[in-house]
């Protein structure tokens, strides 16, 4: 906007939020509801001619169909961003796949929002590498303001406060650290965690939680829209996801200067946490033994964490601030990529 482009924010959801928040940076936003993909595909069309829009940069597996089945019949150059590595491979899910290849097969170019999303895209689904085009997902860190109020009440009994952020799906693994809470909690440690988000494992979950009388050491929160404040509140961030393209709680807690339990070779995890310097990196094949021995660790070594979450700060602030992405999106308007 500052450079004379005119902005506008197209959501598939009602306006909310995000609609307000962009508002607030001169974008322009407005939201088309639509039962089906062929209504999102006419609403877009006419979006464009109306607007005379130059440029499309779609995000997410169908608004990024949307996107290029509407590229033959509007005169905006099409940019599909694709946030998920694996995820839908390992699923098994049918129809995901079939639309991931159609897409893979429309796009001139497909931003990704990692290196881990790429090689998975050229290995796995065939699609040329120079067609690929690695974007992270970037931030304007001057918008996150770190809170300090408690909002969970550990003070008193000095627990280990853990957080999990992520939804709740067999591929985020929330099970093994359940697990592991139990075996630490059960030889005496004093560890609390919350979990934020909802899924389709929940119930399942919380079962496991229930049924190992974990009830007043694991906390569901739900989906909550302040996740800052929780992660601000905890000690460490765990996250035993085993798919991920670009995972953006890492990045959050590392920027609430807390540091990060993950497993290495996921998504970009490798290429800004450096295991025993701003974080822990657990082995995919042995994630319950390592993340085991690791919360034991750090539970009898507190003091570690505030060096490595300042590490971690200044990592991701480092690598994910906002100047880059306007460089890249520089290239793409002024025709240096095409």
């Amino acid at each position: 906007m500052k450079k004379g482009q005119t902005v506008y924010l197209l959501t598939t959801t009602p306006a909310g939020a995000l609609h307000e928040y962009a508002e607030k940076l001169g974008i322009k936003t407005s939201s088309v509801l639509s039962k089906n993909i062929y209504g999102h595909y006419r609403k877009l069309i006419r979006f464009c001619y109306k607007y005379q829009i130059d440029f499309v940069f779609s995000h997410l597996q169908q608004p990024n169909l949307v996107a290029v089945l509407s590229q033959y019949f509007i005169k905006a150059s099409v940019w599909p961003m694709r946030h998920h590595a694996d995820d839908v491979y390992l699923s098994g899910n049918k129809n995901a796949l079939k639309i991931d290849k159609l897409i893979n097969v429309l796009s001139k170019k497909i931003l990704v929002v990692s290196g881990a999303c790429k090689r998975h895209m050229t290995s796995w689904e065939g699609v040329p590498a120079e067609k690929i085009i690695i974007m992270p997902l970037y931030y304007n860190f001057d918008f996150y303001s770190i809170c300090e109020k408690s909002l969970i009440d550990t003070t008193t009994d000095n627990a280990l406060k853990l957080i999990s952020i992520g939804r709740m799906v067999a591929n985020k693994n929330h099970i093994d650290l359940l697990k592991m809470i139990k075996r630490l909690t059960d030889e005496g440690l004093n560890i609390k965690l919350v979990l934020l988000d909802t899924g389709p494992l929940e119930n399942v979950l919380k079962g496991f939680v229930s049924d190992s009388g974990l009830d007043n050491r694991i906390f569901f929160l739900g989906r909550q829209t302040d996740v800052i404040k929780y992660i601000c509140e905890s000690d460490l961030l765990v996250h035993t996801s085993v798919s991920e393209s670009g995972p953006q709680v890492t990045k959050e807690a590392g920027i609430c200067r807390k540091p990060v339990i993950a497993v290495e070779g996921i998504g970009d995890i490798d290429e800004y946490i450096i295991h025993g310097k701003n974080g822990f990196l657990l082995s995919r094949d042995n994630i319950q033994q390592e993340l085991y021995e690791t919360l034991k660790q750090v539970y009898n070594n507190r003091s570690i964490l505030i060096d490595m979450g300042n590490e971690l700060d200044k990592s991701v602030r480092q690598k994910y601030g906002l100047s880059s992405a306007a460089i890249t999106y520089d290239h793409i308007i002024n025709g240096s990529i095409k």
